[in-house]
């Protein structure tokens, strides 16, 4: 059976030496120079034990950390045989880690930056037409503004009709018939459009609920006797005749048997609702209406 070693990878000797002072957690200004020493030679035998290649670097640095050991082990003496006091072996040493040091935290915030076509894209550069060497001559159209007019009104024409919601809460039917009161003269004809409060329609609030809401009184005046409904034709402007002057009870009576039609207006698209508000293809299908 075979056994997978993996081992960090390092891209030189000084990167392997900062690794093992902070796995420690030594002070890089005091370093255990036999416990490093002794680590960083440990490293590199496995190295060789598993036959990766070692470079010359990591042996150099293995001899240069010897002799820093073997120059803090043994003592320097004078002349008169007195010990004297000597720069720490461990000083350069120290100063090449920290100038390494420096450069990896340099690095790694940059590469920690958007990376340009990795992370961030340009606009590309931007071409200086005036000085491209134009070949063949360029020939505009005669007229690009109406081009691009008549390209607009046909993306109009085709662009999908959207739906939109209207909600409101209807009239009731006895307030209607109410507003009737003064509007319907006994014997006299009115057409149903002279009924609607045009100024609602041209505000266009609710003007699907008030055109139905007006039918409904209506059709509910006509099934209690008050009014007649009549066509000249089939599909044909609806008229309104007023039989008997309408009184509170009538209005009384409307409330008290009246269905709730405060109801909010289902979805319906631009060309269902002006379909809706064309009167003249309302259809009277009201049995018993008409006179």
């Amino acid at each position: 059976m075979s056994v997978h070693i993996q081992l960090d990878r390092f891209e030189g000797p000084l990167g392997l030496l900062l690794y093992l002072i902070r796995k420690d957690e030594m002070d890089i200004f005091d370093i255990d120079i036999h416990r490093i020493t002794e680590q960083y030679l440990e490293y590199v035998k496995t190295m060789k034990e598993l036959n990766l290649e070692v470079a010359g670097e990591f042996v150099a640095m293995a001899a240069t950390l010897i002799h820093i050991k073997s120059k803090m082990l043994l003592p320097n003496y004078d002349e008169n045989g007195e010990e004297e006091e000597t720069l720490d072996p461990r000083k350069e040493l120290v100063q090449r880690l920290l100038e390494y040091q420096k450069f990896q935290e340099v690095s790694q915030k940059l590469y920690d930056r958007p990376l340009l076509d990795r992370d961030v894209y340009s606009r590309g550069e931007k071409l200086d037409l005036s000085k491209a060497d134009v070949e063949e001559e360029i020939v505009l159209e005669e007229n690009p503004l109406f081009s691009l007019i008549k390209a607009y009104r046909w993306a109009v024409k085709n662009m999908k009709k959207g739906k939109h919601r209207v909600v409101t809460e209807l009239q009731s039917i006895a307030e209607r018939i109410s507003e009737f009161r003064h509007r319907l003269v006994v014997g006299r004809r009115t057409r149903f459009n002279e009924l609607l409060d045009h100024a609602k329609l041209r505000e266009n609030e609710g003007m699907v609920g008030h055109v139905l809401i007006t039918f409904l009184s209506l059709l509910e005046l006509g099934k209690m006797g008050f009014v007649s409904l009549f066509q000249s034709e089939p599909c044909g402007e609806i008229h309104v005749q007023a039989k008997s002057q309408i009184d509170e009870g009538v209005i009384d009576s409307a409330r008290n048997f009246e269905v709730d039609y405060s109801y909010k207006v289902e979805e319906v698209s631009v060309e269902e609702e002006e379909e809706i508000l064309d009167l003249n293809q309302l259809e009277l299908e009201a049995d018993g209406a008409l006179s």
